[in-house]
């Protein structure tokens, strides 16, 4: 007995009686909500030549197939041909139908950067589009710390600081990537893209002279922030019409950080 030689077909079977065969086979395939039109193919010379089709059957064979384990269908042997003999085996063809894809639009945060979006398409392998960003994305710094407390970069000479008790954490990340249907009623996105994250402390600066409060800065923590690849993932879950996303995101590989959101399915 012989197959189609392909990951998608497995444990082709066969039963025999009086007038009917009875065929078991597996569909498999590692994306889901992929539908195949099934074809069933004898042969009588031990798989040399499969060229009697199966046109009088019943069950998992036709243009609308999904994906699983232990398909079934009934072959009423003398309908289509006078009789069967020889050494008999079968094969299955399994040609993927086009994927019905959607198109969806979703609210996607963290606690860090809680303003965002993803938009893109679900069905097969499909692409999608991200950003993430916090009210702090675009705060500026004037001064640089290091390792030691100090600011390297003071103009020491004319006015004095005292580190404030405000800090900001400015946050932004833009990633595009694939969804998949890897089980029956979930999605997976995998995405990649360019994010900062920073840490600014507030500087209050004073007058040698009088010392009074001449001008608030910020200065970052290089030690504690980071920019450049940014990576994400984690499950789409469709309800009806409605997507719920959980994932993590991390920048530069550092400090992962939860993601969820709230989206809709497009037809």
């Amino acid at each position: 007995m012989q197959g189609l030689k392909s990951q998608s077909i497995k444990n082709i079977t066969f039963v025999k009686d009086s007038t009917r065969i009875v065929l078991h086979y597996d569909l498999v395939s590692f994306i889901k909500g992929n539908t195949y039109n099934v074809e069933i193919f004898c042969s009588t010379d031990a798989g040399e030549t499969y060229n009697i089709p199966l046109k009088t059957v019943l069950g998992d064979v036709g243009p609308d197939i999904s994906i699983g384990r232990d398909k079934s269908l009934v072959w009423d042997v003398f309908k289509d041909i006078g009789g069967l003999a020889g050494n008999v085996s079968f094969k299955v063809v399994a040609e993927k139908n086009p994927f019905k894809r959607n198109y969806f639009i979703a609210y996607s945060g963290s606690l860090e950067a809680p303003f965002g979006a993803q938009i893109g398409m679900l069905g097969g392998v499909s692409p999608y589009f991200g950003f993430k960003m916090n009210s702090d994305f675009n705060a500026k710094h004037v001064y640089t710390y290091d390792e030691k407390s100090l600011i390297v970069d003071y103009p020491y000479n004319t006015i004095y600081f005292i580190y404030g008790d405000e800090v900001k954490k400015p946050r932004w990340s833009f990633t595009a990537g694939v969804t998949a249907q890897v089980f029956n009623n979930a999605f997976a996105y995998l995405g990649a893209g360019y994010g900062k994250s920073q840490l600014l402390w507030e500087v209050n600066e004073y007058n040698y002279a009088d010392d009074q409060l001449a001008e608030v800065n910020w200065a970052i923590n290089n030690s504690w922030s980071v920019k450049g690849l940014e990576l994400e993932g984690g499950l789409m879950l469709p309800i009806k019409d409605l997507i719920l996303t959980v994932g993590t995101t991390s920048n530069s590989l550092r400090r992962p950080t939860l993601t969820f959101g709230l989206g809709y399915k497009l037809d």
